[in-house]
């Protein structure tokens, strides 16, 4: 075997983003160099690479936009740097960039590609986890003792320890007879367009057993106790607006939060025991709030985040959020027009 020694130029920010690749991903900075070399060289010391600094803001898709003029070249960007997850990016990470014409989503000059067809439209990659430019959140001090148990652990809270199961059931909004409020959260608000949604699944949450702390069977109140509401992957979800005020011009605090789920309330307490709570799954929360119910969450709950009527909180993860919406801690039915889809 014959056995070739190479010598590769990289500018100083290629070498430390391919330095902390390799640090990442428990390789030698050797190996990950030798990838980059296989995957981008064009030629006589020339790898075509070139770096950037992530900014606040950024995504996959608006760095790709940056950098080659078309959003949709992020997975370019996304294989350089072996991404597994592209919307885990972060302020101050520096990204490999890597040629057009390295990547194997270009045609071999080989083999000339034929005339491509026209696509249609389609709407720029948008990263769900990245930040939502222009938004910052506040905090609140709660009314009364924080939640007797972690959060996370609280069947009350945290939405995924109950779980929900599809049911057979109307996928649209239905009329229901009874009294009503005139200030209770109306679900158009989660929509930056204040639309009435096409609800794509309908689903009944389970009870949950606070002897053994585990879940129960299905909730029989009504038909349905979670709706999916159809969304754009990447779009803007939003607080619904509701007749109430919690103080300073609040309208809900988070009383729960992670990476994929939020659970918004309606009055100061930490519980859902008295006024309405709203839980939204298949949602990823903004990064900076996420941080600041970490911080709160961490520091005793004394305190938790507050967010505005029709604030964004986050964006949806694929084409559909699960919302269950809660008065006094039971379970309603989330298609009823005259509570929930008055305006």
């Amino acid at each position: 075997m014959t056995v070739q020694n190479f010598a590769v130029e990289l500018d100083e920010a290629v070498y430390q983003a391919a330095l902390a690749r390799a640090q990442g991903e428990g390789k030698t900075l050797e190996h990950i160099i030798a990838q980059l070399v296989g995957g981008y060289a064009r030629g006589a010391g020339d790898f075509g690479l070139t770096s950037y600094t992530v900014e606040r803001g950024d995504s996959l898709g608006r760095i790709a936009q940056k950098v080659y003029g078309d959003p949709h070249y992020y997975s370019l960007i996304q294989q350089a740097n072996n991404l597994s997850e592209p919307g885990r990016i972060w302020i101050g990470q520096v990204l490999i960039i890597p040629p057009v014409a390295g990547s194997e989503a270009q045609p071999s000059p080989s083999q000339p590609a034929a005339p491509a067809p026209v696509p249609e439209p389609a709407a720029p990659q948008v990263d769900p986890c990245a930040p939502i430019s222009g938004e910052t959140y506040g905090t609140l001090p709660i009314v009364g003792p924080p939640t007797d148990r972690p959060a996370a652990e609280h069947g009350d809270i945290n939405l995924a320890l109950r779980g929900f199961d599809p049911t057979d059931s109307t996928r649209g909004l239905i009329d229901m007879a009874g009294p009503t409020d005139d200030r209770a959260p109306q679900l158009t608000g989660l929509f930056s367009d204040n639309r009435t949604p096409e609800i794509s699944g309908v689903f009944r949450a389970n009870n949950w057993d606070w002897g053994n702390n585990s879940r129960g069977g299905p909730i029989s109140d009504f038909d349905v106790t979670v709706a999916g509401f159809k969304v754009e992957p990447g779009e803007t979800i939003h607080v619904p607006q509701a007749g109430y005020e919690i103080g300073q011009g609040y309208a809900v605090l988070v009383l729960y939060a992670d990476k994929n789920r939020i659970t918004l309330k309606y009055t100061g307490e930490d519980s859902v025991v008295s006024g309405y709570a709203v839980h939204i799954d298949g949602v990823c929360t903004e990064p900076s709030l996420l941080a600041l119910y970490e911080q709160m969450n961490a520091s005793g709950r004394g305190q938790l985040p507050a967010l505005r009527a029709k604030q964004a909180l986050g964006r949806a993860n694929g084409n559909e959020i699960q919302v269950a919406i809660r008065d006094t801690g039971r379970f309603m039915d989330p298609r009823v027009r005259k509570d929930w889809w008055r305006r």
